[in-house]
């Protein structure tokens, strides 16, 4: 084994640590993105994602770090007393890849993070179909009527949790079971090696002699031809043998043009499930457990305003939690509804000024030709009703408002009027991809 293989084994053993110990929390802020830059006996120099994480690190972590790497770092002769250096993450001066945390390795085990149990996962109005298709397969891997599951949705809102979820019941249930998990960039990566050194078989052992496999962010296989062509015959081997498959994407299957059109329909064949983003209630509840398990004193009309502020992505309310904790923690500065816009102003350079109804209304209504008199007013027009529920939509995502506050900003409305209209919006957005493209350039001209 080389000195550069021997670095990467180590390395690896050391991020599979920090993935069993630290929290979910940490490991989406920092513990994910954290480089190996440089390895020498006596000098460990390893990088952050940010410099406000690079003293966290320091403060919190310094310890641990320093004590682990010496651990996982000992067959390579490292001095006890070497230093360790934490600094913003740059290119590392040799050729030795950091990988993520949450990607497995041919180390450990099946690449499983024990943090993402069902039990962890908040689960709201935008992931009953995917999180009840979930705990479906997760129970019965070895009969049920969705393989494949196909579960899709934007960055940050849970996808790599549910289907990490199943994996960890399945070995719950059975612990005899042959599970692996993979990135679809790790799986081109291994087929791209395979090919090149002549050890595809190693690679096909590998992934189609297990009961469950779970392919994370498959849309990178686009544009792939080899690395498609290879799963292609994975997934029948898989499928013919009766064995259980898991995908995850940004998108549905038949919006990945540069995806073979057979990979697309084995895709279509199973279960689709779509995450979308947390409504008001669900970012609440969500925010409440993260703020419990971490034990910062927020009040409500912080979390409401936090709630409010961040829609899209789950990821981006842990980091802010994150940071507000530190800042109360490290800096000792009171927790206030200043301070928290503060924060959200420096993370995500959120304005202090978010739309008001009113100015939702307005212009939904100038895109539409309907005056704000007729969207407040009873009038039922086709034309009329349509731009009414699709302005109660836009407020809702913009906003996260209940909806008895919408229908009373609506010229008093019913909150079933406000309720019904969403959902209907919803459907539409799903099978109108006109309407999808004019909600899609709406909500980007309000956020």
């Amino acid at each position: 084994m080389t000195s550069d293989e021997q670095i990467i084994q180590c390395w690896n053993q050391f991020i599979h640590f920090l993935n069993q110990h630290l929290d979910p929390d940490e490991i989406e802020a920092w513990g994910s993105k954290l480089q190996l830059i440089r390895f020498q006996p006596d000098n460990v120099i390893i990088g952050g994602v940010n410099q406000f994480f690079c003293n966290w690190m320091r403060d919190r972590h310094q310890q641990l770090l320093r004590t682990k790497i010496y651990d996982f770092f000992s067959p390579l002769q490292i001095n006890p007393e070497f230093q360790l250096v934490i600094q913003v993450g740059k290119e590392a001066a040799t050729k030795v890849p950091a990988p993520k945390i949450s990607q497995s390795t041919e180390h450990f085990n099946d690449g499983l993070n024990p943090q993402f149990r069902f039990e962890e996962f908040i689960n709201g109005s935008n992931s009953e179909m995917s999180y009840a298709a979930s705990m479906a397969v997760g129970e019965n891997i070895k009969s049920n009527k969705y393989n494949p599951l196909f579960i899709c949705g934007d960055v940050g809102l849970g996808k790599t949790h549910l289907v990490q979820a199943i994996g960890l019941r399945a070995r719950e249930l059975d612990p005899s079971i042959k599970i692996r998990y993979a990135n679809s960039r790790e799986f081109t990566n291994e087929v791209i090696n395979g090919i090149r050194f002549g050890k595809i078989q190693a690679v096909r052992n590998k992934y189609r002699y297990v009961d469950l496999l779970i392919i994370d962010d498959i849309q990178f296989l686009e544009n792939k031809e080899s690395t498609q062509e290879e799963f292609f015959h994975t997934f029948n081997e898989l499928i013919q043998n009766k064995k259980q498959i898991i995908l995850t994407a940004d998108r549905y299957p038949r919006e990945m043009q540069k995806l073979q059109e057979r990979l697309v329909n084995r895709f279509n064949s199973g279960m689709v499930a779509r995450i979308y983003a947390p409504d008001f209630e669900t970012r609440v509840a969500i925010i409440r457990t993260k703020v419990e398990k971490m034990k910062i004193p927020l009040n409500e009309e912080i979390i409401n305003y936090i709630a409010n502020a961040v829609k899209s992505n789950v990821r981006d309310l842990e980091g802010i939690l994150v940071h507000i904790e530190a800042s109360w923690s490290l800096l000792g500065q009171e927790i206030s509804l200043d301070m928290t816009k503060r924060v959200l102003k420096d993370v995500l350079n959120l304005e202090n000024n978010p739309q008001t109804i009113a100015s939702i209304i307005q212009l939904v209504g100038d895109k539409f030709g309907v005056s704000v008199e007729d969207i407040m007013s009873n009038r039922r027009e086709k034309e009329i009703s349509k731009t009414r529920q699709l302005a109660m939509y836009v407020t809702r995502e913009i906003t996260g408002q209940t909806y008895p506050v919408i229908g009373k900003n609506f010229g008093g409305k019913n909150h079933t009027t406000v309720l019904q209209a969403c959902k209907k919006m919803k459907e539409l957005l799903e099978a109108d991809p006109e309407i999808k493209q004019t909600i899609t350039a709406i909500l980007r001209q309000l956020s």
